[in-house]
């Protein structure tokens, strides 16, 4: 049986081009992330709102991770498209998430369209695969009022790396040995696959440096987007509800960066409160250092 992620590939392959009355710039692929100075009394607690809406997994359950990214970007035009790529390859290689080489198959799909509803629903009747984990279990899509929606394909692996799969009966049976599951979780969730669709009018007036870096945000966290007005954090994710004339980041943030790096190297059978525990920190740790050598 073909596994979702390979469907996925396969059925967007063939998705049609779309063009935009202004094109988004290339820009080079440096990693640059925006730093900005914030008074230590609200930095934590802030930190804790930025993280929460960021990894969005309940406490028993650790956060979904990549275990090797491939992208692929559709829907501008060829030059565009591989400018995306690119990017989105450096940020993955920067922050420690593995990377496939450039001829393996996508596993994270960034489609640019006139209408992410429609497509969304014709997805959903052409390729229902797209929207299940491969347990079978319904996929969860946040319904979002902006010009961006995001999801992710889900396998499960115990501790020995094993893909669990439920018998016949519908249960799911997890051998374990070491660690008691009150100390670490008996299988971690693993993105399969994201999916990341854009309306066209979303990336007027954006670069490419800033088109990728939102998606790979969005793709490598789990982030509920109505979570982060709670926030003050500046960070690139806030780029798609920006207005022509607004101040955007150009680029990551200091601490969208912080948060991926940390993320990726958090304990993989921790639970997700012990991670969040330990990225919160290691944000904190980042922001202050850089705040005391300016």
């Amino acid at each position: 049986m073909m596994k979702p992620i390979h469907v996925l590939a396969l059925a967007l392959m063939g998705a049609p081009a779309v063009s935009q009355d202004r094109e988004p710039s290339r820009e080079q692929d440096q990693i640059v992330v925006v730093g900005e100075q914030n008074q230590p009394k609200k930095q934590r607690e802030e930190i804790q709102e930025f993280v929460r809406a960021l990894s969005t997994e309940e406490w028993d359950s650790p956060m979904t991770r990549f275990e090797k990214v491939c992208p692929g970007v559709l829907g501008l035009s060829p030059a565009q498209n591989t400018a995306i790529v690119a990017r989105i390859r450096a940020v993955a290689a920067a922050a420690g998430i593995a990377v496939g080489d450039k001829a393996c198959q996508p596993n994270l799909r960034m489609v640019v369209v006139p209408d992410k509803d429609e497509m969304l629903q014709l997805l959903k009747s052409k390729h229902p695969v797209l929207f299940r984990d491969y347990d079978g279990r319904p996929v969860e899509i946040v319904k979002e009022d902006g010009p961006a929606t995001a999801w992710h394909v889900r396998e499960r692996l115990d501790r020995r790396g094993n893909t669990l799969e439920p018998s016949e009966s519908g249960v799911t049976y997890v051998d374990f040995d070491g660690a008691s599951p009150r100390v670490l979780a008996l299988y971690r969730p693993v993105a399969m696959g994201s999916m990341i669709l854009i309306e066209q009018k979303g990336l007027i007036g954006l670069t490419t440096t800033q088109i990728a870096d939102y998606a790979a945000m969005r793709a490598f966290t789990t982030i509920y987007p109505h979570r982060l007005s709670r926030s003050n954090a500046p960070t690139i994710l806030r780029v798609m509800d920006s207005r022509i004339g607004d101040v955007t980041p150009l680029s990551l943030t200091q601490w969208d960066f912080a948060f991926l790096k940390s993320a990726y190297s958090v304990p993989p059978y921790s639970y997700s409160s012990s991670q969040r525990s330990r990225i919160r920190r290691a944000i904190d740790k980042e922001l202050t250092a850089d705040g005391s050598r300016k």
